[in-house]
């Protein structure tokens, strides 16, 4: 009884998307589906970050500055690494404060704005990404296992296209329904 129950709950549930390329047949099912796993692969992915993280004795918030920064290459000042962080200047300045403590960090005038601050890796930290590295190959080889180069360049593309339409989506949700 409690399964037809669940089977006529999933079958009256309304549609979550109008558009014909995510429906099959009329259902939203396979798309509900796709969209948890997401959610579900989001959620293990960060936790695999908050591992690396921990191995290198520090917070997950710290570990993705040092990381984007590595991959920014030069110096890079606050406001651009908060917004490629997706997180608030004032966020970024107090991890970068703790990042600083820790010898990791520092902040340099700009040479053209001097009220501009830039942030470089310090020889310490560069010495700590060297370090984390060989631990990051093998979680990265497991974790995308699966993938061919094509399935790469594939899964990009669509990543890519997913975070575009982030911003108006999010924009949608937080709207008060009609």
């Amino acid at each position: 009884m409690a399964k037809d129950k669940q089977a006529t709950a999933l079958q009256a549930a309304p549609l979550t998307t109008s558009r014909s390329a995510l429906l099959v047949d009329g259902s939203d099912r396979p798309f509900r589906e796709l969209v948890r796993d997401l959610v579900d692969f989001s959620a293990r992915l960060q936790e695999i970050r908050e591992g690396i993280a921990r191995a290198m004795g520090m917070t997950p918030p710290q570990y993705n500055i040092l990381m984007t920064l590595s991959h920014l290459g030069d110096a890079v000042t606050v406001g651009d690494l908060a917004e490629r962080l997706r997180v608030s200047v004032p966020f970024v300045v107090t991890e970068t404060r703790r990042l600083v403590a820790m010898g990791l960090l520092e902040k340099r005038p700009d040479a053209v704005d001097r009220r501009r601050v830039m942030l470089v890796l310090t020889p310490k930290a560069w010495a700590m990404l060297q370090d984390i590295a060989p631990l990051q190959v093998s979680v990265n080889d497991v974790l995308f296992s699966t993938l061919g180069s094509r399935d790469v360049d594939t899964l990009a593309r669509l990543t890519r296209g997913l975070l575009s339409s982030c911003d108006g989506a999010l924009a949608k949700a937080r709207r008060k329904p009609d």
